[in-house]
This record gives C-alpha cells, sequence and structure tokens, in this order.
C-alpha cells in the first residue's frame, strides 16, 4: 500500500507540480513525504498504513481551535462532498473519509483512504488540498494570513 502512496505522490512531483519531493524518516512504519508546493511553502505528508490514514500535516499552522477561520476550514471541507459539484471537483465518500483536526493552532487534513481505493483517495486528497490553496484561501479575509505563512507577496494583495 505504500507503494501506491509513494508513487502517486511522485507523480505529481515528475510532473513539476512538487518539486524537491522526498521520503523522510520517521519511527515505525509510517511514511513521511516532504515537498515544495503553492508558493514555494514546504508540506509534509504522512501515510499510516495500518489506518489507511493519509494526512497533510499542519496544512494551516497557526490557526486557533474554535475560531471563525477554523470554522469556515470545516464547512469548506465538507463542502467538497457536496453533490452539485462536478465529479472531478467532488470527494466521493464511498471511496475515502476526510477530517480536519486541529492540534496546538495548527490544521491538519486527515484522508482516510479505503482498500480498493487507494490511487483515488491520494489523487482526490492531493487535488482537495490544491482547492483549499486556490480557492479557499484565496478569499479576501485570508490576504494577512497568507503573507504571514504562504510567501504572498504583499504588494500583490
Amino acid at each position: 500500500m505504500n507503494t501506491i502512496v509513494r508513487s502517486t505522490l511522485q507523480h505529481y512531483a515528475s510532473r513539476g507540480s512538487f518539486r524537491s519531493f522526498s521520503e523522510v524518516a520517521t519511527r515505525g512504519r509510517v511514511a513521511a513525504f516532504e515537498f515544495i508546493w503553492w508558493r514555494d511553502v514546504k508540506f509534509r505528508v504522512s501515510y499510516a498504513p495500518s489506518t489507511r490514514t493519509l494526512t497533510f500535516v499542519d496544512l494551516l499552522p497557526e490557526v486557533p481551535a474554535r475560531s471563525k477561520m477554523d470554522q469556515q476550514f470545516r464547512t469548506f471541507i465538507a463542502s467538497r462532498s457536496d453533490k452539485s459539484l462536478p465529479d472531478h471537483r467532488r470527494v466521493d465518500l464511498r471511496r475515502m473519509r476526510v477530517a480536519v483536526t486541529n492540534r496546538r493552532g495548527a490544521i491538519s487534513l486527515r484522508v482516510v483512504l479505503m482498500p480498493r481505493h487507494l490511487e483515488y483517495g491520494v489523487r482526490r486528497a492531493v487535488h482537495l488540498v490544491h482547492d483549499v490553496l486556490m480557492d479557499f484561501l484565496n478569499e479576501s479575509q485570508y490576504v494577512d494570513y497568507c503573507i504571514a505563512h504562504f510567501n504572498m507577496n504583499p504588494e500583490m494583495a
């Protein structure tokens, strides 16, 4: 199962979507990957094969639990499985489960992959995070947040 996750993420790196893609050492059976993605920010993804859980670790740093941004993010993630979205943009909850966690003020996105849909789940997880970066964070109320955490040029805001 690690092979499918690794090769699917590697696919994005080979296409140029991710840069500096590498697998990093971890304890136990969890696989972890790091890469440079949107606005030259380093992202970390872990995969626990025992639970088939893919986690975008600390995807949104410094977001207080139960804050307005935390709540809006959860609503946005939930909206990604709405039937009104086209198939290629929608998360199929029969093929993967999505959860948001906020630990110590950092939001992580966890995706539980279904056994027969591993590749689909990894690809949709990457697309879901892309939607977060391009749609959710593109709202005007997050300009200062993007300047502080996602290398947004203040002169371009």
